[in-house]
């Protein structure tokens, strides 16, 4: 009988600048005043996308919650952007550099004009070409409140402070750090944890290694739900992967925002801020209230809790150095079973050489065939691994 691996390629974090920013700006321009308007929204690999039109051309901007301003791609598609300096910035894993700081040409979003959207130039992330942009959570520190339906497709946007104010659903109030929204969750029986609210991030909860550690240390109902432990890294930012850490495989009772329970969750840890991910717009609609600093949860289907009965991630690959290696192997995984290891080195695929990244990315697997990776572990020993896709 043959043995199947599925590898799960985890989704690059795009939690992006987050905005140590000393010319951070809300203050933008808006065409209209006294306005609701419904704006189309898709999901792209599970995080929402709007389209807007720019100097005549469509372009695709992510809508990224967990990034204080607007991101615009070195190289990218969109031109025509006015220089206002530089700035320090930090990405997701708390990587930071120096990057420009400009505004975006007028860009028209609905019916609405944006002018003078500030947006920092940073790398566009490895092997994403799905969109141009990001527009970031100063949309709505600009005052304008929101609902995003993904199941509608649609973004509800309005300037209007009581327009969602009969709106039902599960609330829980947000806080500003660094210009983006943490909210306070519940992921074990009497605790509490602080996350980011990140529609840049597709999972639906990581949880950051330190916060776990504090929870441990308080109850023995945490150590219950964990499942496994190993070291690796997984979560790339727009200035790199994260460094190596141990990382705790959880298989949680439930995860609890403002009453609502999302039950039988697997998640893990990382370095960055514990976050709830884009994978809740599977489940229910968002409302954002920025005047009462609100975010209201509307499941899709009017109950109180949802199962989640999903699986880890078996394996997940980062770039070192440039090359594909192996970040992270869930202990009880057939890959780990056939020797994959964190910290291997991918020489080549079906003899095909790996010697980028990149060349690892565009690389086409074929669901359901063999493939033949020829690797390099940590004490530089060459293995060859079978693996089933």
């Amino acid at each position: 009988m043959k043995r199947y691996l599925t590898i799960l390629f985890l989704s690059l974090a795009m939690a992006s600048a987050q905005a140590q920013m000393y010319r951070y700006k809300a203050d933008f321009g808006l065409s209209m005043v006294d306005f609701c308007d419904t704006i189309p929204v898709e999901a792209v690999d599970g995080r929402p996308v709007v389209s807007v039109e720019i100097e005549g051309q469509r372009r695709r901007l992510l809508l990224d919650t967990g990034a204080g301003q607007g991101v615009l791609y070195q190289g990218g598609a969109i031109t025509g952007e006015r220089e206002l300096g530089n700035v320090v910035v930090a990405d997701g894993n708390n990587r930071r550099d120096t990057v420009r700081v400009v505004t975006m040409p007028p860009f028209r979003m609905g019916s609405l004009l944006v002018t003078d959207y500030v947006a920092t130039v940073m790398p566009r992330p490895i092997g994403n070409r799905q969109y141009d942009g990001i527009i970031g959570f100063d949309l709505f520190n600009r005052g304008l409140a929101a609902k995003l339906d993904m199941r509608q497709g649609i973004l509800i946007l309005t300037d209007r402070r009581k327009a969602f104010d009969k709106e039902e659903g599960y609330s829980v109030r947000y806080r500003m750090k660094w210009f983006v929204p943490y909210v306070m969750v519940s992921p074990f029986i009497r605790h509490t944890d602080e996350v980011l609210f990140d529609t840049g991030a597709k999972e639906l909860y990581t949880m950051n290694k330190d916060a776990f550690d504090r929870h441990v240390y308080k109850s023995r109902q945490v150590e219950e739900q964990v499942e496994a432990r190993t070291e690796g890294h997984l979560s790339i930012g727009l200035l790199g992967a994260e460094e190596k850490d141990e990382v705790v495989f959880l298989h949680m009772d439930r995860l609890d925002w403002g009453g609502f329970a999302f039950t039988d969750l697997r998640a893990i840890t990382t370095q960055g801020a514990s976050r709830i991910g884009a994978q809740l717009l599977q489940y229910g609609a968002v409302i954002i209230n920025p005047h009462k600093r609100r975010m209201t949860f509307q499941p899709y289907d009017n109950a109180d809790s949802v199962v989640i009965g999903n699986s880890h991630t078996n394996v997940a690959f980062v770039p070192v150095d440039g090359r594909p290696a192996v970040g992270l192997v869930f202990p009880e995984s057939d890959a780990y079973r056939r020797g994959l290891r964190h910290g291997d080195i991918i020489l080549s695929i079906d003899g095909v050489p790996m010697r980028s990244f990149a060349d690892f990315l565009n690389f086409h697997f074929v669901k359901g065939q063999e493939h033949l990776f020829l690797l390099r572990d940590r004490e530089g020993v060459v293995k060859e691994i079978n693996i089933i896709r």
